[in-house]
């Protein structure tokens, strides 16, 4: 007799597992995604340019575009290479478009800086500026999406090992028992008590079991996930220094931390800089009060320093009174 087979379209438990999985996947990638966005703030944009749509840009294609136009004047779009490579590996010239818009522009190198002002006027409506997401020009999405699906895997794999405690048994029964025993055993799934009916009800006499013996390893499911938003948030450049360590922090340990971190929020800030210095030159805006310029946003900038990494300040702070550092979940607190 051939086997029958499982149609799981039509099951619904295995419908919903796989809404859950697409939910939490979904969940994290959002939770990098606005992360991403906010690390950068673009400063003294002209108004008709959105520093919004320049990041996600970037965050989704890795390159952008900032160019002047004759009717909307200054603005940024998406872009992409027409093929050709100038002498420094970089696009010739450049598709910009975006919504209801196109133009093909070549790209502003600084190659040729003796012009007159009225060939630079010109050439404002026929060059644009690259904008690098890093030097690579890649997006930064394409990773965050394998940490976020890492991140996805441990969390239902923790799902599944926390209900396995609850239910660590298989249950075999009579085909003919099987809808009825769901139900049961989803409402027990559910936290809802339920009460057997006798066998005239048509509850099976024998239920047989199998024990799953399923160790509980959630716990170091968890630890696994903290190390992967860390290393995550380590490639944005995201200082991630309040991890749980119970053993005394070392202090060049910390600093390799923090240099990994500062290299990373860097290798980002730096091409987005570059961008800004060929704006202000090409246009003129150099040194005046419409010069743009790109910063990193809130305390980031406080908390990474350019030159020495904040373990050197607290090192500095402990060995002036005596204390010694650790590191806790909550803070570096001091230890008598």
């Amino acid at each position: 007799m051939a086997k029958k087979k499982v149609n799981f379209k039509n099951n619904y438990k295995f419908t919903d597992s796989l809404i859950l999985n697409d939910a939490t996947f979904n969940d994290y990638l959002l939770r990098f995604k606005r992360i991403a966005l906010s690390i950068f703030e673009w400063v003294n944009l002209p108004r008709s340019m959105n520093s919004q749509w320049l990041e996600y840009c970037l965050y989704y294609d890795g390159i952008a575009s900032l160019l002047k136009d004759e009717k909307y004047g200054f603005i940024n779009t998406k872009c992409c290479s027409d093929g050709m490579l100038n002498i420094y590996g970089l696009p010739a010239r450049l598709n910009c478009y975006s919504f209801e818009y196109q133009t093909s522009r070549k790209l502003y190198t600084g190659l040729t800086p003796n012009l007159t002002e009225a060939q630079k006027r010109v050439k404002e409506n026929q060059e644009c500026i690259l904008v690098q997401n890093n030097y690579d020009r890649l997006p930064t999405c394409s990773t965050l999406e394998l940490f976020a699906l890492r991140l996805c895997e441990a969390q239902r794999t923790a799902d599944v090992n926390i209900s396995a405690q609850k239910t660590p048994v298989v249950l075999i029964v009579d085909e003919k028992q099987r809808l009825m025993m769901e139900n049961l055993y989803n409402q027990y799934n559910g936290n809802q008590p339920f009460i057997f009916g006798d066998s005239g009800q048509g509850v099976p006499d024998k239920i047989k079991s199998i024990s799953t013996e399923a160790p509980f390893i959630a716990d170091k499911i968890m630890d696994y996930k903290k190390e992967i938003w860390n290393e995550a948030l380590t490639f944005l450049g995201v200082n991630n220094i309040m991890i749980d360590k119970k053993e005394r922090l070392v202090s060049d340990e910390a600093n390799s931390n923090n240099e990994l971190i500062n290299l990373n929020l860097q290798s980002f800030l730096a091409p987005r800089q570059e961008a800004c210095r060929q704006f202000n030159e090409k246009f003129g805006f150099t040194g005046t009060d419409k010069e743009i310029s790109v910063r990193v946003r809130s305390d980031l900038h406080n908390i990474i320093k350019n030159e020495e990494s904040i373990i050197s300040d607290y090192k500095k702070e402990g060995e002036e009174d005596g204390k010694i550092y650790n590191r806790t979940s909550q803070s570096v607190r001091l230890l008598q």
